[in-house]
């Protein structure tokens, strides 16, 4: 009966946490995904680059989000593998992108300015050695 307690409470108090790691996404990044797999590239730039202080690198994004997918096919979805905190106000998501034909790795770099989360810069690239740490690349 005691072990029973013990995994009902342990289930308990790690429920809410597990619910915060998936939430703790900038929902401008969640947005701007979600937004590329329906209207695609072009799309999710504007999500993405709304209100941001970087908006004039959409137009080279999308350019660079086109060339991938001559090669890797249409965006299918995405993994998001961390969020990293860089205290309050700023954060830092690394993403797979994925596509008909492989993965892209991608971060983001997200601020919150008023009231909402802002995208401040973000890098992408077909080698994951390129995008992610060294520690996110070792088991």
């Amino acid at each position: 009966m005691r072990a029973i307690m013990l995994v009902v409470c342990i289930a308990t108090l790690t429920t809410p946490v597990l619910r915060a790691q998936t939430a703790q996404v900038p929902p401008v990044i969640r947005a701007g995904m979600e937004a590329y797999k329906v209207g695609g590239a072009a799309a999710a730039a504007v999500r993405w680059l709304k209100d941001s202080p970087i908006t004039e690198a959409s137009g080279s994004a999308i350019q660079g989000f086109a060339q991938i997918e001559l090669a890797y096919g249409r965006m299918i979805g995405y993994d998001v593998l961390q969020v990293v905190h860089f205290g309050t106000y700023a954060e830092r998501t690394y993403v797979v992108i994925l596509y008909e034909k492989g993965p892209v790795y991608a971060w983001f770099d997200c601020y919150m300015a008023k009231d909402d989360w802002i995208t401040t810069a973000f890098l992408f690239n077909t080698k994951a050695d390129q995008i992610l740490p060294p520690k996110m690349m070792t088991n």
